[in-house]
């Protein structure tokens, strides 16, 4: 049967662990690389009712994208809603593996293949200057859209209903800068204004950054982080699949977007 530890070494291969920003925190958060596993859950996130569903289903591990574990922590008790559910993993025996950052930069990982779905051309990394995570991607579509229509294939990517534009909607695209995620930040807006990208795609923009991206003209979409980063379990999915045939890998079913569109 198939130990964590095998399935951690693929993983290592598919998001390299030194691909994470600086700051992230990545790897087995909970259980032994010992445990052997038949069957595991996929996810954006640990909730109380993926937890559930793990138990439900009988499976050994859980493989998160968000960190399970991000900042230190002094206690594990039921007194805090993290530490309620490390209690519950730990006494149900169910092991947790988080890939971040890691698998948001890797060549195999989130941005790469967002990458692919949008069919971008010239492909290069994407970041701040100075960062050394360069986790990002920026390239040429295979032809000229308007914002309208580029937001348009990505709701069709990403199976997200709550894309929102700034500026002009008429506005032609060629070259698309992203991250995946929570980076919409001033500092990756003029990353991607430098690097003559006519648009910058991301998640969880500030108003300010909206606001200066309306008045220096520049096309913004906005996408939802879950959906802008799910995208990835589907193929995680099938890789993991052709790799270990005697474990049975799940898509989490009860994982939902904690934002409603009205």
């Amino acid at each position: 049967m198939t130990a964590i530890k095998d399935i951690i070494l693929y993983l290592d291969t598919i998001a390299p662990p030194e691909q994470k920003d600086e700051v992230d925190n990545i790897g087995l958060m909970v259980g032994s690389t010992q445990r052997l596993v038949s069957k595991a859950i996929l996810c954006l996130d640990v909730t109380k009712d993926v937890i559930k569903e793990a138990k439900d289903v009988s499976a050994q591990l859980i493989i998160s994208h968000h960190p399970f574990i991000f900042r230190p922590i002094s206690n594990i008790t039921d007194q805090t809603l993290l530490g309620s559910k490390i209690l519950d993993v730990i006494k149900n025996d169910i092991s947790v593996f988080s890939a971040h950052t890691n698998l948001d930069s890797s060549e195999q990982g989130i941005n790469a293949y967002i990458a692919e779905l949008l069919e971008l051309k010239n492909i290069k990394r994407f970041d701040i200057e100075d960062s050394e995570w360069q986790g990002g991607r920026i390239g040429d579509l295979p032809k000229i859209l308007t914002v309208k229509e580029l937001a348009d294939k990505l709701q069709k990517i990403l199976k997200d209903d709550t894309l929102r534009t700034v500026g002009s909607v008429e506005k032609e695209v060629k070259k698309v800068a992203f991250i995946s995620g929570g980076a919409g930040k001033t500092e990756y807006l003029n990353a991607a204004i430098s690097q003559n990208a006519d648009c910058y795609i991301s998640a969880d923009f500030m108003h300010h950054v909206m606001l200066e991206a309306y008045e220096k003209d520049f096309a913004l979409i906005i996408c939802s982080h879950y959906y802008m980063e799910r995208v990835i379990l589907s193929r995680l999915k099938k890789m993991l699949e052709k790799v270990f045939c005697d474990v049975e890998f799940v898509l989490s079913k009860t994982e939902k977007n904690p934002v409603n569109s009205l």
